[in-house]
């Protein structure tokens, strides 16, 4: 809200998302998504089997590698700046204001990129620990420090988007801060030493390389989109931005939730060979997924506008901006179920340390992704960038849905065929309660800002109580979103 108030979906906001993007998509690429399937899965096992000494050297081994391998990155990442806008930008903006302000910023927060990915490697030693509070709640920090930057740039930089980009930087230094207390709680707070041929290491590259490409699937497909958005109309990369970070909201708080739980928890079963609880982990994992995901892609196609008009609306924000920014999102919202039944299912394969089944299924999703998104971003702008990555995550979650089905690892009993059932039914009611209550026509351009926030939250209260009181009169209970970890 504060980001599009200040800086709308103009250039400057284009060359600060696209700057931003980068260090957050190695970032993904390496830590939050990689580097934590190939890691946790070992460091369980090391818990299971392995004494207390030889899981402290084998922490200590992968903090020395992986912190001279970011190093590393970092100062190659600020010295070739200017080449990764380009190749984010696919040249379209060489010439363009948008080039130098983006590479500009792009050398202050590339370091974000070593920051973070530390930050990521403590904190999925907390969550193997079974502490989720503190890896849960660093990312307000982020959140925290770019509203701070956003609200008081203007008054002590010429250029007050400079402002966010030293306060990604810094918001960077104190997650990773953050998390030390608990690290030296767990006794784990050790100096790290450079092994790349301990047996932990080595097996934990063996799942990393065909995990980095695996589990960022989607980044990729963001990737792609970024980089053809940029050859269209100015504002295009912002519109799809915008309407990310709204998709990114059930994604975040529903489906990461459930990955960073479920994922210790199954490596820990496998190693005990426990496969009934293993199915049953990952079973409940599905079920949640569907029954909070559902309803997150229907309510966010019913209220896009209302949405995207009551936060984003105001300042530099223009009415224009509000439709194309709707449009993105109700394509998005599409893929909203698919991407948090990946990010679900995913963990299935990588606790049995088998990297390379997801890997052949991202490789297909990626593919499809490219291909729609070059037969669709022409006819119909930045829309088909967002249809195309809904289309990639649905072939992405069939294909490793289809995979844990016949290893026998996920099984689609009545229990799961009544979840999908009762979860339509109750999406259908609140449907129809959001398309009876939600005004028509320009309100949401010409109402005052708090009449936009009032119907935004009655839409959003009568949707979720809708739907959830049909789901109650069909027999769901709380039992059935509660799991046994």
């Amino acid at each position: 809200m504060v980001l599009s108030s200040f800086f709308g979906a103009g250039h400057i906001a284009d060359a600060f998302f696209v700057a931003f993007r980068i260090p957050n998509f190695f970032r993904r690429l390496l830590a939050e998504g990689a580097f934590a399937q190939a890691f946790v899965p070992v460091l369980s096992e090391f818990q299971e089997r392995r004494n207390r000494e030889e899981l402290e050297r084998f922490v200590q081994a992968v903090a020395g590698n992986f912190g001279v391998v970011l190093i590393a990155l970092c100062v190659i990442g600020v010295i070739l700046a200017p080449v990764l806008v380009t190749v984010f930008t696919l040249g379209g903006w060489r010439g363009d204001a948008r080039q130098e302000l983006a590479t500009g910023l792009l050398r202050i927060m590339f370091p974000y990129l070593g920051l973070i990915s530390l930050t990521a490697f403590v904190g999925a030693i907390l969550n193997s620990f079974g502490r989720f509070s503190v890896p849960a709640f660093t990312p307000i920090l982020l959140n925290i420090a770019l509203i701070a930057g956003g609200l008081y740039g203007g008054r002590t930089f010429e250029q007050p988007v400079y402002a966010l980009a030293w306060a990604v930087v810094i918001a960077g230094v104190l997650q990773f801060a953050f998390h030390m207390p608990s690290l030296a709680a767990l006794k784990l707070l050790k100096f790290p030493r450079i092994d790349w041929r301990s047996d932990g290491t080595r097996r934990m590259l063996r799942l990393l390389v065909p995990a980095v490409y695996a589990a960022s699937a989607g980044q990729i497909n963001i990737l792609v989109g970024t980089i053809l958005a940029a050859s269209l109309a100015v504002g295009s990369v912002s519109w799809l931005y915008y309407a990310d970070r709204l998709i990114e909201l059930p994604v975040g708080m529903i489906a990461i939730a459930i990955q960073t739980v479920i994922l210790p928890n199954l490596s820990k079963l496998h190693s005990r060979d426990d496969l009934e609880g293993f199915r049953n982990s990952l079973g409940w994992g599905v079920r949640v997924a569907i029954l909070m995901g559902a309803p997150a892609t229907v309510g966010l196609c019913c209220i896009s506008v209302p949405l995207v008009a009551t936060l984003f609306f105001r300042g530099e924000f223009e009415v224009q901006d509000i439709h194309m920014v709707a449009i993105a999102l109700q394509a998005f919202a599409v893929g909203v179920l698919p991407l948090m039944l990946v990010r679900v299912a995913a963990p299935g394969f990588y606790a049995r340390h088998d990297a390379k089944t997801p890997f052949k299924y991202a490789s297909i999703g990626v593919a499809v992704n490219i291909a729609v998104s070059l037969c669709l971003f022409k006819l119909i702008g930045h829309v088909g960038i967002a249809i195309a990555t809904s289309v990639a995550a649905i072939v992405q979650c069939i294909l490793l849905m289809q995979g844990l089905a016949k290893r026998g690892d996920l099984i689609w009993n009545r229990s799961l065929s009544m979840t999908c059932i009762q979860t339509a039914c109750a999406c259908a009611g609140m449907a129809i309660v959001l398309a009876v209550l939600a005004p028509r026509g320009e309100f949401w351009q010409v109402a005052s800002e708090w009449s936009r926030i009032w119907w935004t939250s009655l839409l959003l209260g009568a949707g979720v109580l809708s739907y959830f009181v049909v789901l109650f009169l069909l027999g769901v209970r709380i039992r059935h979103f509660q799991g046994h970890m």
